[in-house]
């Protein structure tokens, strides 16, 4: 039975690569998938990875103080909500509190990494297994047996510092730079307008990592403006580039949510609101 695992930042990808390994030793009939390369997941998102989401039974999410707001954390949870019944997507808390989710994932039953969170969730896995299942004492011993191996793996990943690396030790500004850069070159046509899925997935994550972090951003009307402005920008490449039907349809209400947002936010330089909300709801007619 497939296990959906998500995961985002360096330590998240630490913890999801115990529980790849710990979960089929406790119940043998699972099988863990995740992708072992931030990187690459938007390149595989329209092949690989969509397809074992499709056949995965449960959700696995690892959540850590640096990744709950991560675009790729939120993009799976929207996914896996829409594949997996909600009850079977479970975020996994470490040093996160529940009170810290928002968006796609508030509407999961979150678990503490505690013993009897953990063990709920395994008892859980082995419902889903039907006449395949363990029986109750044979689980419980089995768990008993290997709890130890996970807490011994998982506690120091929880503990350590987060190492910061030149991607996730970016500032706002940075990122917004990049954008700008990126779109600038293309209206010149210094670049090829043939921008590689991957790269137009990323792009438009990271425009809405920005958005989402507006209230940070009180003290910079000029980046609100610029942010408002970029929007169809943003848009226009991530629906020319990206051709897999189930990503665009996931990501584009993620976008038309976030050109809600930003019109809540006055542009000091040219108050295009009327035309931007005019534009977007003959996209949503238009069915784009």
């Amino acid at each position: 039975m497939r296990v959906f695992i998500s995961w985002s930042g360096s330590r998240s990808k630490l913890i999801a690569e115990a529980l790849r390994g710990w979960l089929p030793s406790v119940i043998q009939a699972t099988k863990p998938y995740y992708t072992p390369d931030d990187i690459t997941k938007g390149a595989r998102w329209g092949n690989d990875i969509s397809a074992v989401l499709e056949d995965s039974k449960i959700g696995l999410i690892c959540l850590t103080k640096e990744n709950i707001t991560a675009p790729w954390i939120l993009f799976e949870a929207g996914a896996l909500s829409k594949n997996i019944d909600n009850s079977k997507v479970v975020p996994i808390l470490f040093g996160v509190e529940p009170t810290d989710l928002e968006g796609p994932l508030v509407q999961f039953q979150a678990a503490k990494f505690q013993k009897k969170e953990i063990q709920k969730i395994v008892e859980m896995i082995n419902q889903e297994l039907g006449d395949a299942k363990l029986p109750v004492d044979v689980l419980n011993t089995v768990f008993e047996m290997w709890w130890p191996k996970l807490e011994k793996d998982i506690i120091p990943i929880m503990e350590m510092q987060e190492e910061l690396n030149t991607r996730t030790a970016r500032s706002d500004r940075d990122l917004l730079e990049e954008i700008l850069l990126t779109l600038r070159a293309q209206a010149k046509g210094s670049i090829r307008p043939s921008v590689q899925p991957d790269a137009a997935i990323q792009l438009t994550l990271s425009y809405i990592q920005l958005v989402e972090k507006l209230g940070d951003l009180s003290t910079c009307p000029e980046i609100k403006a610029v942010l408002k402005d970029l929007f169809l920008p943003v848009r226009h490449i991530f629906i020319r580039c990206v051709y897999e039907e189930k990503i665009r349809n996931d990501v584009s209400e993620i976008l038309d949510r976030v050109g809600d947002k930003i019109e809540l936010y006055k542009n000091p330089h040219n108050d295009s609101g009327p035309q931007l909300h005019s534009i977007l709801e003959g996209r949503r007619k238009d069915g784009n």
